[in-house]
């Protein structure tokens, strides 16, 4: 009893693995996700063991159907999508699968006569052990850089693209599985099965190396291309004060001439000729193409550039925006969101009447909280899936609609968006850090 209850154990450093890259995702807190785990295990683990004894199974037959009940537990105590819970689940089960047979292959240099299916204490106590030194070696890259995976990557079809690569892992590792280890000293098939566990083992290190790098790889320069974007928009506006500032500067050169001329209308008595000259001149005044609607110039340009797109468009806007510059949101992320609003109630506009089209927009900064709300004017069709809205310039879900809630997951808030007849509604809260 005590062998099968080791041999279930070991699944608890996969339990662990499995946790690490989730930790800013737990719906519960750390605490009580230990909890409920300790629960879960110290049921389910003896349960298991029983089993086993008593109706003399494989531990295998066991093993899965306690893994399906773990995997639904760790879905349930996460917040993220079920495509990052069985991307990871499915990476450490390969892992898993991997170390299973190195066990194997230590075990069978020590007692040839056994089996990969015999409970043995021996066997328990390195599988345990091989597991938790492969926990030690990969818990600050799960930690760290795990948890970033899986913070930042909001692309659901990326993280698909994982699991056949872990399924062919779990199941080439359960085919090379030796029943009887006597069969591995027949010619050179215990250097081959060796082999085949080193090959696997790198093959699984570089994979996720790889695939870590390429997408960090893509997401900075996403965040690079939003950069320049704001950059560009900067640029923009510089341009445009820097036109207004030299009309203005010719002007009042001229403006001493032109006061002159307007007093010798009126000395003259010639008063209907001097309300059309000042009717002239009010109109050749420059008018400021930008605006100063909030205090952050990086918000401020993005702003000008949506309120001049709404210009061209006929698009009635109101800015209301009170916005601090300083504040614990990143330049990047604060125009991410609220440029992905404006650029979805711009796009919206167009498809309806000029007379019937409106964006308001508004942003406050109250209790150590952020508050965007926009309503925009649309034409009041849309795709709804499971609550979510579809896009309908493409198929799949709006991309602009999961960067506004993947930014608002990043400082522990939320966006909801809504629609009532031909207003959709965007509202967005960002928690921040106390001055």
């Amino acid at each position: 009893m005590i062998a099968a209850l080791l041999s279930f154990v070991m699944v608890l450093p996969a339990q662990v693995l499995c946790l690490l890259p989730m930790r800013h995702q737990l719906k519960p807190g750390r605490k009580k996700t230990v909890a409920i785990l300790a629960v879960l295990n110290a049921f389910l683990l003896p349960m298991a063991a029983f089993v086993t004894i008593q109706f003399s199974l494989d531990i295998n037959y066991v093993l899965f159907p306690m893994l399906l009940v773990f995997f639904v537990v760790y879905q349930h105590i996460l917040k993220c999508a079920v495509s990052k819970t069985l991307s990871i689940f499915l990476s450490v089960s390969a892992l898993m699968a991997i170390l299973c047979n190195l066990t194997c292959a230590i075990e069978a240099s020590f007692d040839p006569a056994s089996g990969a299916n015999t409970l043995s204490l021996k066997s328990a106590l390195i599988q345990l052990g091989v597991n938790t030194v492969a926990l030690g070696i990969l818990f600050i890259p799960f930690f760290r850089h795990g948890s970033r995976l899986i913070d930042e990557l909001k692309l659901e079809k990326i993280w698909y693209m994982t699991l056949p690569f872990s399924g062919v892992m779990i199941i080439c590792n359960l085919f090379i599985r030796p029943l009887k280890y006597e069969t591995l000293f027949v010619n050179n098939v215990f250097r081959s099965f060796l082999f085949s566990i080193f090959t696997f083992l790198i093959l699984w290190n570089m994979l996720c190396v790889i695939y870590y790098q390429i997408v960090m790889g893509v997401l900075n320069a996403s965040r690079t291309r939003e950069r320049m974007r704001m950059l560009e928009m900067q640029e923009s506006q510089f341009e445009s004060q820097q036109q207004y500032m030299e009309s203005f500067a010719r002007t009042r050169h001229d403006f001493r001439q032109n006061i002159l001329t307007m007093k010798n209308l009126y000395h003259e008595g010639n008063y209907e000729q001097l309300g059309q000259y000042i009717d002239e001149y009010y109109d050749a005044l420059p008018v400021p193409e930008t605006r100063q609607y909030c205090s952050n110039r990086a918000l401020n340009a993005l702003l000008n550039y949506y309120a001049g797109k709404a210009k061209e468009n006929a698009i009635p806007i109101s800015f209301r925006i009170d916005i601090p510059q300083k504040i614990s949101v990143s330049d990047v992320d604060l125009c991410t969101i609220i440029g992905n609003i404006l650029e979805n109630a711009v796009a919206a506009s167009l498809e309806i009447p000029a007379e019937k089209r409106s964006l308001l927009l508004s942003g406050l900064v109250q209790n150590n909280r952020l508050y965007i709300v926009a309503t925009n004017s649309f034409n009041g069709l849309v795709k709804e899936r499971n609550g979510k809205y579809l896009s309908r310039r493409h198929s799949g879900s709006g991309i602009g609609l999961k960067s506004i809630r993947a930014s608002a997951e990043k400082y522990h808030g939320k966006a909801a968006f809504s629609h009532d007849g031909q207003e959709f509604h965007s509202d967005v809260m960002l928690l921040l850090q106390p001055a």
